[in-house]
């Protein structure tokens, strides 16, 4: 305890380290396929991820700065019309890792803290055993992009250190492979609890 307000630290503010679960809804999209556009469609997708966040005391805890990293799996199928023939539907297996960093806007309850946010960063889509005829596919073929998201969520603490939470995301990136290019987007619902240092 200090005798006075000149004898104590000043408080740096919070930092957070969260996990959690995520669970994906692509939206179907079109998508360009050796010189063909055709609609497309995105398999739901599931992942796990992980954010650390701070809230700096001199912003009253309110707004915030995070890191975040997450990988989710999904797959992908589409009418394959290369060269102006129908040929068997192609498809092929996703795997998609996001960095993105955040700024979010917290209201600072001692219980609930709701919040909303959004954020820029880097998205790499990885096709998995593809099956697309007409292309020279590998095993796996990788494509990166420049993505941004919108969030939307709800901290509940249980204790002035640990915290669960639930989260809402809209995240937005066009990945352009070899003769294939898809702009994907995707709601995703997230769970996860956190430690507040």
């Amino acid at each position: 305890m200090c005798l006075s307000e000149a004898a104590c630290p000043a408080e740096f503010g919070d930092v957070e380290l969260s996990v959690y679960a995520l669970g994906g809804s692509p939206r179907d999209e079109h998508i360009f396929n050796q010189g063909t556009i055709v609609s497309s469609s995105i398999r739901e997708s599931f992942g796990a991820g992980l954010k650390v966040g701070l809230f700096p005391a001199a912003l009253h805890r309110i707004v915030g700065l995070e890191i975040d990293s997450n990988v989710h799996s999904g797959a992908l199928s589409f009418p394959n019309l290369a060269d102006g023939q129908r040929n068997e539907t192609g498809r092929s297996d996703l795997l998609l890792f996001n960095t993105t960093f955040n700024v979010v806007l917290r209201y600072p309850g001692e219980t609930v803290r709701p919040y909303v946010g959004g954020g820029i960063g880097w998205s790499t889509a990885v096709l998995l055993n593809p099956n697309i005829a007409g292309r020279d596919d590998d095993d796996f073929g990788s494509a990166r992009s420049f993505g941004h998201q919108y969030l939307g969520g709800m901290q509940v603490l249980l204790s002035p250190r640990v915290m669960l939470f639930a989260e809402y995301r809209y995240f937005s990136a066009d990945y352009h492979w070899t003769s294939l290019a898809v702009d994907f987007r995707v709601h995703n619902a997230l769970m996860g609890v956190g430690l507040r240092f």
